[in-house]
């Protein structure tokens, strides 16, 4: 795991790569806290944005980087803190233009993941994905950790009602994947839930190749204790 300062490093070249106007008004600045931070439902938070009393600030939480993604390759951690740097700015931008969009997306992210914060029980699970691709490559990897668990990998215009009855947990790659899906057939509304808490985005290159792993290794520990309670 990068230590404290390194990150600091990582995140002050990512500040000094962006154009100068990003920053206007973010009078606060960006700020590394030594600390680990959790939301409410108990998900370790990596980044907060704040328009408050104290002004526009960032705050990104070294911490739960180091609870997360404390096993990983360094190059995975320091790309997960570009991704939260950007992903906070993102909010500033839009906050200064009265736009919500990525604050409806990260409350609907937020639910979706509630929805299925206790370990999922499931006998059977079927991975849908557009082009078919990463559901395959997820696929594979389930029956490779679990090849007594039946599951299977289709398009999203392969999976009709019929086929989603005969599974336990339809996993999509993406929320709007699993909101399409669920718009279609809302009697399956709650076995449609996404496979990990980003979306997972083709092409299935190496780097989404270590993503749908740890994605599945996940998935597995919680199969595993939902059949344990």
């Amino acid at each position: 795991m990068l230590r404290f300062e390194e990150a600091g490093q990582v995140l002050d070249a990512a500040v000094d790569a962006l154009p100068e106007g990003i920053y206007d008004g973010l009078n606060g600045g960006v700020n590394l806290v030594r600390q680990a931070r959790r939301s409410e439902d108990g998900r370790y938070t990596m980044g907060l944005y704040h328009n408050d009393s104290m002004g526009r600030y960032i705050e990104i939480f070294y911490g739960s980087f180091a609870a997360v993604w404390g096993q990983e390759p360094d190059e995975v951690v320091k790309r997960e803190l570009v991704r939260t740097l950007h992903h906070e700015l993102t909010h500033h931008v839009e906050s200064k233009a009265g736009d919500r969009t990525l604050e409806h997306w990260d409350e609907e992210q937020t639910l979706l993941w509630q929805q299925g914060s206790s370990p999922l029980e499931a006998e059977s699970v079927l991975f849908v994905d557009t082009g078919g691709e990463l559901g395959q490559e997820a696929a594979r990897l389930m029956q490779e950790a679990m090849p007594e668990l039946p599951c299977a990998a289709v398009t999203a215009r392969e999976a009709g009602a019929e086929l989603l009855d005969r599974f336990d947990a339809v996993l999509c790659m993406t929320l709007a994947q699993a909101e399409a899906l669920a718009g279609r057939f809302p009697e399956f509304d709650e076995k449609i839930l996404c496979l990990g808490e980003r979306d997972i985005l083709p092409p299935l290159s190496p780097r989404v190749r270590r993503q749908l792993k740890r994605e599945i290794r996940y998935l597995v520990r919680e199969l595993r204790e939902g059949s344990e309670t």
